[in-house]
């Protein structure tokens, strides 16, 4: 079998660049699944590769898009000859950097094999055509809505594609790309080379297989003996804990502060959770007696941010060199190769249970040793273990005696802090809500029930003073008289610390009219539901979305001498695009409705 993963049983169908990049890069010896994928796909054959995390799949298409572009020879100028598909911008960066890296190792006298980027947040397509135009790269890597706009372009030419690689397959399909898929399939040749690669293949992604693939091979490498199969690898150690809502908090901290690590990831439900939470800890962290975590750097990462941010954020935390704790979303749980990360902490199981081994296995990476730690509450969610358990994923329970003390500490120090702003307890809110309308929102219904939900234990785990109205209190049992969580407080009196907003809250006082004041026992919130909100507030998003790339498309067609049939064409493609998403939107469970 050692014989077998060695780069030179390659050589003689492999370019010698090739081979002496991988080598230097690092890579000794082929992994499992580099050894099963590569010699097929570069011998022209269709594959469908299901490996675990960390398990080197990046290289094992990387290495055979090259190969394969190289022998078919020089690509004219407008045409793409291969095209990688990922679905977030932070993985296909990664992809891309990866793939430049390997690039560096061609010939100087050779013809220079170029590769591009294609996502959004930082130029537009008509920029990015612009520069394939310039550039003529052979390769393409980028996220499918990008993707299938930059195909759309009269300028670019894809029928001389060689080689389609769909990356995190099961994760394009789950962020609703599907009808964005099918558009970009609709417009590739078929008598070309496909891989399609992920971490799990579920029946969705055989439906890709079936339209995108002609007789694939599939290839699935596993770990552990026949026995005890796992779907994550064998140097990764998960344990769970089975807490109340209250002591989640202080249970992160203590591992924080006592676990041995370069590098931390823990992962939050939402994108208002990880803005406040990383607030939280930055704020009281160096107050506490208890803690020794004022030495480990906190980051905050999720999908909200915007790319750049996001880009400098990710590339802080990698390049650090100080102990370090990323505190993120889903957004950064797919593909990512983020070195030394020895440990990953999930506050909540995500809301697909495929998502926990793509979570769990940012750890443990290329021979790597790393823990894995699950908060449950206490209650149905234990059954979440056994769910698990049939899903190959072993763990064992974790020892969480000895939290009373940093917990008492803990919450005075949060109160404290709650009550210096109302700005603070504002965003406690915010997060509070987009953490209910998650767990409104679970696909495994059958084990996180609303009827159950604990409603005021998250309001403490939270901070919250009181509670919000909202329609989904409604139906609960054992909510407080008006929502109160703590006693002797006034609210009339809590002020912000900002001017402007203490000012237009005091108006707003002063003209409440005194019916309206007692009537409502509840601080007032809207009375449509949360979701119907974010639905409205895509909505708004897809409009200026339309408008922003009517007027790309017009500038495109100026400055490239596009007839005015080409700027109709354009539009009408653009029209379409709009309703296969309203229509994904209705069909599909979004990213977005989770708040990631």
């Amino acid at each position: 079998m050692s014989a077998s993963r060695q780069w030179e049983t390659l050589s003689p169908s492999l370019t010698p660049w090739l081979l002496d990049a991988v080598r230097t890069l690092g890579y000794s010896k082929m992994t499992p699944v580099q050894a099963s994928t590569i010699p097929l796909f570069c011998s022209n054959k269709d594959v469908v590769v299901e490996a675990v995390t960390g398990s080197g799949k990046t290289i094992s298409f990387l290495i055979p898009i090259i190969e394969i572009i190289l022998r078919s020879g020089s690509v004219s100028r407008g045409h793409v000859a291969g095209i990688i598909v990922a679905p977030t911008r932070e993985l296909a960066s990664q992809i891309y950097s990866v793939l430049n890296s390997v690039l560096e190792f061609q010939p100087t006298e050779s013809t220079a094999f170029k590769a591009q980027l294609l996502i959004g947040g930082f130029a537009t397509v008509a920029t990015d055509v612009q520069k394939f135009l310039a550039e003529s790269p052979q390769i393409v890597v980028g996220t499918p809505g990008r993707l299938l706009e930059f195909l759309g372009s009269p300028h670019v030419h894809s029928s001389s594609l060689e080689v389609l690689i769909f990356d995190e397959a099961d994760r394009l399909l789950d962020l609703g790309f599907d009808q964005t898929i099918s558009g970009i399939l609709r417009i590739l040749p078929k008598q070309r080379r496909t891989g399609l690669f992920s971490a799990t293949v579920t029946s969705a992604v055989g439906e890709l297989v079936r339209v995108g693939l002609r007789n694939p091979v599939k290839i699935v490498v596993k770990v552990g003996d026949g026995e005890y199969e796992q779907k994550v690898p064998t140097t990764l150690s998960i344990s769970y804990s089975v807490l109340s809502p209250e002591s989640k908090i202080p249970s992160l901290i203590h591992k924080i502060n006592t676990l041995k690590y370069r590098k931390a990831i823990v992962y939050f439900p939402t994108c208002a959770s990880v803005v406040y939470f990383y607030l939280v800890l930055t704020s009281i962290l160096p107050k506490l007696q208890s803690s020794k975590s004022a030495d480990a750097q906190l980051f905050s990462l999720h999908g909200k941010l915007p790319q750049g941010p996001r880009t400098k954020t990710l590339n802080k935390f990698i390049n650090t060199m100080k102990k370090s704790v990323l505190l993120t979303t889903d957004v950064a749980a797919r593909g990512l190769d983020i070195p030394e990360v020895d440990v990953v902490i999930q506050i909540d199981p995500p809301y697909e249970a495929n998502l926990f081994l793509h979570r769990a296995g940012r750890a443990a990476r290329a021979g790597r040793y790393g823990e894995g730690y699950l908060f449950l509450t206490k209650g149905r969610e234990e059954s979440y273990v056994d769910l698990m358990q049939v899903k190959k994923v072993r763990m064992q329970e974790a020892d969480e005696t000895g939290l009373s003390e940093l917990m008492t500490e803990f919450y005075r120090k949060f109160r404290d802090w709650i009550l210096d702003s109302r700005e603070n307890h504002d965003m406690a809110v915010k997060a509070y809500v987009s953490y209910v309308r998650f767990y409104t929102k679970h696909t495994m219904t059958s084990i996180f029930r609303m009827s159950e939900f604990d409603f005021v234990g998250f309001g403490l785990a939270y901070g919250l003073l009181r509670l919000p109205s909202m329609p989904e209190l409604k139906s609960a049992h054992n909510i407080p008289e008006k929502g109160w969580l703590v006693e002797g407080i006034d609210m009339d009196t809590y002020k912000y610390k900002d001017s402007q907003k203490e000012q237009g809250r005091q108006e707003e006082l002063n003209n409440r009219a005194p019916k309206a004041a007692a009537k409502h026992g509840l601080p007032k919130a809207t009375s449509k539901a949360w979701s119907e909100q974010s639905e409205r507030k895509e909505r708004r998003d897809l409009r200026r979305e339309k408008k922003r790339n009517k007027r790309e498309t017009e500038a495109a067609a100026v400055e490239n001498g596009n007839s005015s049939s080409d700027g109709e064409e354009l539009e009408e493609d653009w029209k379409t695009l709009i309703a296969d998403r309203k229509k994904k939107r209705k069909t599909n469970i979004s990213a977005m409705a989770f708040d990631l």
